[in-house]
């Protein structure tokens, strides 16, 4: 039951970023790596902290988006998802922040920047 779990959170994240589409300059697939938990993990929190509102759901969220971010700036174009809704790690990081960036003050304007509000 427990390996389902992080299989269940891939595939709602696929539905959540459907129709993304990968890039052409994709490097790699961090699908099925210990890295892909984490980034399941990460996205996670910055829901939760929309879902859930407290100090401490904030500070996972933010803990959450700083980890993405790390693993986004070391590998951008890798791949994340099922193979048929891959995304890149950039398009996820740009997609979790539109979605729930608000609840932890992080933004995204237009032209690909992050701001901390």
């Amino acid at each position: 039951m427990r390996r389902l779990l992080p299989l269940a959170a891939i595939a709602a994240l696929a539905l959540l970023l459907g129709g993304c589409g990968g890039d052409e300059a994709t490097l790699e697939s961090l699908a099925g790596t210990p890295a892909a938990i984490k980034i399941v993990k990460d996205v996670e929190a910055m829901a939760h902290a929309c879902k859930a509102p407290s100090k401490k759901a904030h500070q996972a969220g933010v803990k959450g988006y700083a980890d993405l971010a790390r693993i986004t700036s070391i590998h951008p174009n890798a791949t994340f998802g099922p193979a048929d809704t891959e995304v890149t790690m950039r398009q996820l990081l740009r997609r979790s922040v539109e979605k729930t960036g608000h609840c932890i003050g992080v933004s995204v304007d237009k032209s690909g920047r992050y701001h901390v509000d």
